[in-house]
């Protein structure tokens, strides 16, 4: 083997050994972030989910379809994390070192790690173009299913039960399907209330799972005539079977023709901004067109009116001042409904770019991790944990600063959703520039600075 295919072989070796250093930190720092992100989730949705009766296997679909947002969380969070962690253990075991003593800079040891942290970016665009839409609005459409369903029937021995409309059930001892001293009240509007007792019945539901059976022994119906309200009415039955439609505890699922923001991919969300540019476009001309009319109008009564006509407190006067005043209305309404327009326009904007930007964190963050890795020798995989938390936490508070100063027309939707990634990939590069140079990030001029100010 010749040298030029020696040091090219152990370039490979050596930039396999360094990607394989992120794999472990990469997986657990997945874990981890998935992990605090289904707990946040569950502490949400626990209540409803226990309240409404949610099956197990809903519940866990319900899980899964949230993975889709969580894991473009999670994933840039970790890369920073697996950049941190492997380059501390690394720079530790002075490893960094050594690949410096033999030749390589920093640029040529992170090498691997930037072309895989790009890699990586070019997978998420895809992921967050198709992926998470898809998975957003079957979670919404699940959601939506969720709520509405009826909340699970459950008797509590001497406790009134009111969770079905126009009934209010009273059970004295309960025991599976089997009942006993049982009191029914019915209440329908502008009725007066039938009351059922029976010693003993079954509750259960029917097999179209929504229909409510109630099956009565040996109980009184007490009514008042509809007719004569003055008359009451007792009835005694041995048997006596009552269906309660619609309070059964059965999911319907509901398929949302409508898709919100995060439920569309990027070539949706620009056939939508196509549409509302064409609205303000039309609206634009609408404008146009109510000036025009109203200048007609008026140009018409002053050649039509004569002087005394068009005295100030005159009827021609009033007629003058109500073509002005309709037009101002017209002209607000539409003024009105073009800002509408251009707020989701701009609301529009901000998420195309979102899901770009997002993608590309992969590659700000490994730019930030390795010089601040390679220096932190001496730290540990909580330090990596709450740094990367740091840096996250300050990406994250730039786009939610940008969505907002976006969506108020304060920023283009473009840099509010990239300055994050402008701004951190700007530090890293200086960071990254400052640790291959092995120079402090901090100038010592400015160190020097800032001690003497303190002396």
């Amino acid at each position: 083997m010749s040298l030029r295919g020696t040091v090219l072989y152990k370039m490979r070796t050596l930039s396999r050994y360094i990607l394989g250093q992120q794999i472990a930190p990469f997986l657990f720092g997945i874990f981890i972030i998935l992990f605090i992100l289904i707990l946040d989730f569950l502490y949400k949705n626990l209540e409803v989910l226990i309240g409404k009766g949610v099956p197990i296997l809903v519940s866990f679909e319900l899980l899964t379809l949230s993975m889709g947002w969580m894991m473009v969380m999670a994933v840039p969070m970790a890369v920073l994390i697996a950049t941190l962690i492997s380059f501390m253990r690394m720079s530790s075991d002075n490893e960094i070192v050594a690949m410096k003593t033999g030749g390589m800079s920093l640029i040529a040891i992170a090498r691997p790690v930037l072309i895989a942290g790009v890699a990586l970016s070019f997978v998420m665009i895809p992921v967050h173009n198709f992926v998470v839409p898809e998975t957003n609005h079957r979670l919404a459409n699940l959601l939506v299913s969720i709520h509405r369903k009826k909340p699970a029937l459950q008797l509590r021995d001497g406790v009134f039960m009111n969770d079905i409309k126009g009934y209010s059930i009273l059970v004295n001892k309960s025991t599976g399907r089997e009942i006993e001293g049982v009191t029914i009240s019915k209440i329908e509007e502008g009725k007066p209330a039938q009351t059922i007792r029976a010693e003993r019945g079954e509750i259960y539901f029917a097999d179209d799972g929504s229909t409510l059976v109630l099956k009565l022994y040996n109980g009184e119906i007490h009514d008042v005539d509809e007719k004569d309200p003055k008359r009451y009415l007792r009835l005694s039955f041995n048997e006596h079977t009552m269906n309660i439609p619609d309070a059964g505890t059965q999911l319907i699922r509901l398929e949302r023709e409508h898709r919100g923001d995060r439920e569309m991919s990027i070539t949706d969300l620009r056939a939508e901004m196509e549409q509302v540019q064409s609205k303000i476009e039309a609206q634009g001309e609408q404008v146009l067109r109510i000036v025009r009319e109203s200048s007609a109008d008026l140009e018409e009564f002053y050649r039509t009116s004569t002087a005394e006509d068009a005295n100030e407190e005159g009827p021609a006067a009033r007629q003058a001042t109500s073509i002005v005043s309709s037009a101002g209305d017209k002209l607000r309404s539409v003024r009105s409904q073009i800002e509408s327009h251009r707020r989701r326009l701009r609301s529009l904007s901000v998420e195309v770019h979102k899901k770009i930007a997002l993608s590309f964190a992969c590659i700000v963050f490994v730019i930030i991790g390795v010089p601040i890795g390679v220096r932190a020798r001496e730290a540990s995989a909580g330090a990596g944990m709450m740094i990367s938390i740091l840096f996250f936490a300050v990406y994250y508070a730039f786009l939610k600063v940008g969505e907002n100063l976006a969506d108020r027309g304060l920023m283009q939707p473009m840099l509010s959703m990239w300055a994050a990634n402008i701004v951190l990939g700007a530090v890293g590069l200086y960071l990254f520039a400052r640790a291959n140079r092995e120079l402090p990030f901090i100038p010592l001029r400015l160190w020097n600075i800032r001690k003497g100010e303190r002396s």
